[in-house]
């Protein structure tokens, strides 16, 4: 705990602990289904889990003992989506959610001011993000939403490009991801950096009373 704390590779945790690495991952991924827990709990819109579907993609282990996708080659019909997100600040808080109906068309869209996405539903979500990142190409786009842009005369982009900042650097550890787990580290991510100000420790120790691992 104090090592995932300190925000070390399930490698590195292992090398230190002398406990399998196999053992480690299986113990993280516990405790990021339990950030996850935590997270959606907070959202203040109820945002569903998304489960990506692995047949349209060849997973590896990389060195590091992350997950590096590499897509292969789909069926005549079927494309790969890339994985969208959109992160909201709100007062004391951001949120994030991925966003599975949202495409790279429909973002260019949005940042132009157009109106042309593909459902008012879609629309009226888009509208709540001060920016969306296109997990694929690693790039963040502003929505310039003016209702949420300003928060007490003080900027919330800044907020977002500094999450922004911290997620690419921590998915970059893991050279790449399964689209399986992506939203456990994209939660993983909005947890770490929401208490970023905190002992991350003693955090995590408080998460689990409410929250506690479960060993099978």
């Amino acid at each position: 705990m104090r090592l995932f704390a300190d925000d070390l590779t399930a490698t590195q945790i292992a090398n230190i602990s002398g406990v399998s690495r196999v053992t480690i991952n299986s113990y993280l991924k516990k405790l990021r289904h339990q950030i996850a827990r935590y997270c959606e709990s907070q959202h203040p819109v109820s945002a569903p889990v998304v489960a990506y579907d692995s047949r349209h993609a060849e997973v590896h282990a990389d060195h590091d003992g992350g997950d590096t996708l590499v897509a292969v080659k789909p069926e005549v019909d079927r494309i790969v989506k890339p994985v969208i997100f959109g992160i909201c600040r709100l007062p004391d808080r951001l949120y994030t959610e991925i966003l599975p109906d949202v495409s790279r068309p429909m973002i260019h869209a949005a940042t132009r001011g157009r109106s042309v996405l593909e459902t008012l539903d879609t629309t009226e979500r888009l509208r709540r993000f001060n920016g969306v990142v296109d997990l694929g190409q690693y790039r963040l786009y502003r929505l310039g939403n003016s209702i949420t842009d300003t928060l007490n005369g003080n900027p919330l982009m800044d907020d977002v490009d500094a999450f922004w900042g911290l997620t690419k650097h921590r998915l970059a550890k893991f050279k790449g991801l399964n689209r399986n787990t992506a939203y456990l580290h994209l939660k993983e991510c909005e947890y770490r950096f929401n208490h970023r100000n905190e002992d991350l420790f003693a955090v995590l120790l408080e998460l689990l009373k409410t929250y506690p691992l479960t060993l099978s």
